[in-house]
C-alpha cells in the first residue's frame, strides 16, 4: 500500500492535468463570450468551471481516502454514465485537436461494480493518452468501445496512433517507464492501481486501427 500510496503522490500533478486543461479552456472562452456580451454563456461555462474545480477536490480526496484506510466496497456504476462523465471533460480537447471520436456502447443498461469518479479518471487519462498518440496523424482517430461477457463487462479505448514500442511492452505497467518526452511514467500504474481497487484489470493489446488499444475489465452487478 505505501508502494502504490508513492505512486500516487507522486503522480497528482498529472492526474488532475485534464480537469485543469479543461478549466483553463472554459475561462479563455469565457473572456471572449464576456466581451461579445453573451452573459448566458459566460455563467455556463461558470457552472462548467465549478464542476470542475469538484472533480480536483474529489481526486484529492480519493488520495487522502486512500492514505487514511482502504478503500470501501465497489457500487453499481452504470458503464455509460461513467463514459458520458469523462468524455464531457475530454471532448473539447479532442475538438481543439480535430480528432474523430467513435464511440460504441453494445448495452446502454450496463452496470458495473466500481466507483464513479475513480473510474472517470482511468478513462481520462487513457483518452489522454490517445489524443497525445494520434497527435502527429493527418487523420487522428480514437474510439471508445464497451460490452458484456462472461460474468463482467470491458471498455477499450483504442487510436491509430504509432502504437507502443515492442521494447517497451515488458514495462508498460511499470513506474517511471514511459516512452512521452514530458512524460512521468504514471498514469498506466495508476489507472491499473485504481481499476485493481475494485476488482478490475487493464491490459494492452495492437489496436485494429494500427496504434494503441487499452481494454479495461469489471465485474458486473
Amino acid at each position: 500500500k505505501l508502494a502504490v500510496l508513492g505512486q500516487i503522490s507522486a503522480g497528482v500533478a498529472h492526474e488532475i492535468n485534464q480537469p485543469v486543461a479543461a478549466i483553463r479552456g472554459y475561462v479563455d472562452n469565457a473572456r471572449v463570450l464576456l466581451v461579445q456580451g453573451d452573459l448566458p454563456s459566460v455563467a455556463g461555462n461558470l457552472d462548467v468551471v465549478t464542476g470542475l474545480t469538484d472533480r480536483i477536490g474529489l481526486i484529492t480526496r480519493e488520495l487522502r481516502t486512500f492514505s487514511q484506510q482502504t478503500p470501501g466496497a465497489p457500487e453499481p456504476v452504470r458503464l455509460v454514465d461513467a463514459i458520458d462523465g469523462a468524455l464531457a471533460l475530454m471532448r473539447p480537447l479532442l475538438r481543439a485537436s480535430a480528432i474523430s471520436l467513435q464511440r460504441v456502447d453494445a448495452d446502454p443498461h450496463l452496470v458495473v461494480a466500481a466507483n464513479r469518479v475513480r473510474l472517470e479518471q482511468v478513462l481520462m487519462n487513457l483518452l489522454q493518452n490517445a489524443s497525445e498518440a494520434v497527435a502527429d496523424r493527418a487523420d487522428p482517430r480514437v474510439k471508445i468501445t464497451s460490452g458484456a461477457e462472461d460474468a463482467g463487462a470491458w471498455i477499450e479505448i483504442e487510436d491509430n496512433g504509432p502504437g507502443i514500442p515492442s521494447d517497451q511492452l515488458e514495462r508498460l505497467f511499470t513506474p517511471f517507464a514511459t516512452t512521452k518526452k514530458n512524460g512521468l511514467g504514471l498514469g498506466l500504474v495508476i489507472c491499473r492501481d485504481i481499476l485493481a481497487a475494485f476488482g478490475g484489470s487493464l491490459e494492452y493489446r495492437a489496436a485494429a486501427m494500427s496504434g494503441a488499444c487499452f481494454r479495461i475489465r469489471l465485474g458486473t452487478c
